[in-house]
């Protein structure tokens, strides 16, 4: 469609046109030809746990997620929902804290006690007061992950009017690449949030309040607890490629003022720059000397580095995420609902992504893009408008990239770890040579001090060589001897209820870690070992 325009901007559209090969008319969506009903990627290997969550009591180490739409992710079907839309705040199995949870790796053999209480365009305001997200994350978490403050600086503004342009009848002004005075949306929109972002009144005073606030909220009290802000990934590749001085990815507009916005160097480094800002302030303020003590800063954004939007070497179709394995860009531009999901178009050509500006305004329905505003908790958080909300969010490549720098950090803080204790007990070598802890490997109480001098829980099958009676989640590995080698006796019945008292009694004994003939000389004056027919001299062995 060719809109009437005035000349000197028909002619200004028109040179910038014949750059780019893509282009095929002045407003033609550049969303062409996408083809990505089959492209949703398979979500088992993310499935979120079906068991309840853990307490610490539990065992499990306790973790929460909490933040924005980085945090809680941008679920676009029913498929990719974390929790049925709880809160509706769109968390997704897809984001770093359930794909944390599915990773069982970095908590060795205990159950996650990942409570997720990010929540879809939530401000710093909801951590503590608000949304009170710190209240849905367990009663004495170990660690808890933030992303917020995105919102606050209003970044989905910033990517709606200055890329987007959802509205077709919106006269935006001068795009920034033509912005000679200030005077366009988009240009105002920038302004703004460096106005906020570096105001000491404003985001400084905003997060300095919800870190004070979130330190003095009952969920933080637990003596280990440390908080990780993750900050954001620079949404455009930092080598400014001129490729992509030519690309825009506004839709259709109807309104003859409008000028197309091309993804101009000095855009995409307006937006970077944005983003760095606010990484600078978070972490800054964590390795101030208010905080350092329990705040850690995570940088994701190098985790991303070639993998943004106008990356060197890349092209036109890797922006718009045909890239099958979502190998290439790290976030999701804009694809339409029936591309994501497989509907019917509302047209042929718009099945191919050349939508018209009637077509977009119906599918829009005044929504905008991005979930940064869409207002965190309700609204028009639900998983069929995740199409225009997950525009500048990661992909699950994205979020196992953020993963991957929280789990970095926890290694570097030595996370996680046995939980405190009222008093540390001795793991020593327990009366049992007959290697019965094997029947009862997992429950809490027994540990595996082995090489590694850790507390592990042992996984179904694997016989465990340490215990202590009662049972007690902190053990001091470091006092323990190597394992006896057991010595089976065919003849004892070792789940008889005189063998397992036995071996209860003298795991709970007062013996020494390398006293073995105390061991005999209990063992041998213990009723119940005698009456399970143990030969105690295998404990002076």
């Amino acid at each position: 469609m060719i809109l009437s325009l005035p000349s000197h901007l028909i002619y200004c559209e028109r040179k910038m046109e014949s750059l780019n090969p893509w282009k095929h008319t002045i407003v033609t969506l550049s969303l062409t030809s996408l083809g990505l009903a089959g492209l949703v990627p398979s979500h088992s290997r993310f499935e979120a746990s079906t068991h309840p969550l853990y307490t610490r009591d539990g065992g499990a180490w306790p973790y929460g997620v909490i933040g924005d739409s980085w945090g809680s992710g941008v679920s676009y079907s029913t498929d990719v929902l974390y929790d049925d839309n709880k809160d509706e705040c769109l968390r997704t199995k897809e984001s770093h804290g359930p794909q944390m949870e599915a990773d069982q790796n970095w908590v060795g053999h205990n159950p996650s006690g990942l409570r997720d209480a990010a929540c879809s365009g939530s401000q710093l305001g909801d951590i503590v007061a608000g949304q009170h997200q710190m209240g849905k994350v367990g009663d004495t978490p170990a660690v808890v992950v933030m992303t917020s403050g995105g919102n606050n600086a209003g970044f989905g503004h910033i990517v709606d009017v200055c890329i987007y342009h959802s509205d077709p009848t919106h006269n935006y002004g001068n795009p920034y690449w033509s912005d000679k005075d200030g005077s366009g949306d988009c240009a105002k929109a920038i302004a703004d949030a460096t106005e906020y972002i570096t105001n000491p009144d404003k985001m400084p005073n905003d997060l300095t309040k919800t870190l004070d606030d979130l330190f003095a909220d009952p969920a933080s009290k637990n003596p280990d607890f440390l908080l990780y802000l993750t900050g954001y990934a620079q949404f455009f590749g930092t080598d400014y490629d001129p490729w992509c001085d030519s690309e825009y990815w506004s839709i259709p507009t109807i309104n003859p003022f409008n000028i197309d916005p091309y993804l101009s160097k000095s855009l995409r480094q307006a937006f970077n720059d944005r983003v760095s800002a606010v990484n600078k302030l978070y972490k800054s303020t964590a390795e101030s000397d208010k905080y350092k003590a329990k705040v850690r800063f995570i940088d994701i954004d190098s985790h991303f580095a070639g993998h943004r939007f106008c990356e060197p070497g890349s092209n036109y179709k890797e922006q718009i995420n045909t890239d099958t394995h979502f190998d290439k860009v790290y976030l999701w531009n804009l694809n339409y609902s029936w591309q994501i999901t497989g509907q019917g178009a509302p047209s042929a050509a718009a099945a191919g992504g050349n939508v018209t500006a009637q077509e977009a305004q119906a599918a829009f329905n005044g929504g905008g893009v991005t979930a940064w505003s869409s207002g965190g908790g309700g609204g028009g958080n639900k998983p069929e408008n995740g199409w225009r909300l997950r525009p500048f969010h990661p992909r699950y490549t994205g979020y196992t990239a953020i993963k991957e720098a929280i789990f970095a950090q926890l290694k570097t803080d030595g996370l996680p770890k046995a939980q405190s204790a009222s008093s540390t007990v001795k793991c020593y070598h327990a009366a049992d040579p007959q290697n019965t802890c094997a029947a009862i490997a997992n429950s809490q109480g027994w540990c595996d001090c082995g090489d590694g001098k850790k507390y592990i829980n042992e996984p179904t099958g694997d016989p465990c060589a340490w215990t202590t009676l009662p049972a007690t989640t902190s053990f001091d590995c470091g006092a323990a001897p190597s394992p006896a080698t057991p010595t089976p006796t065919p003849t004892v019945d070792l789940n008889s209820p005189d063998c397992k008292t036995c071996t209860s009694n003298l795991g709970a004994s007062n013996c020494g870690p390398t006293d073995n003939t105390c061991l005999v000389n209990q063992c041998k004056s213990d009723t119940s070992c005698q009456a399970c027919k143990i030969d105690c001299s295998t404990f002076g062995k």
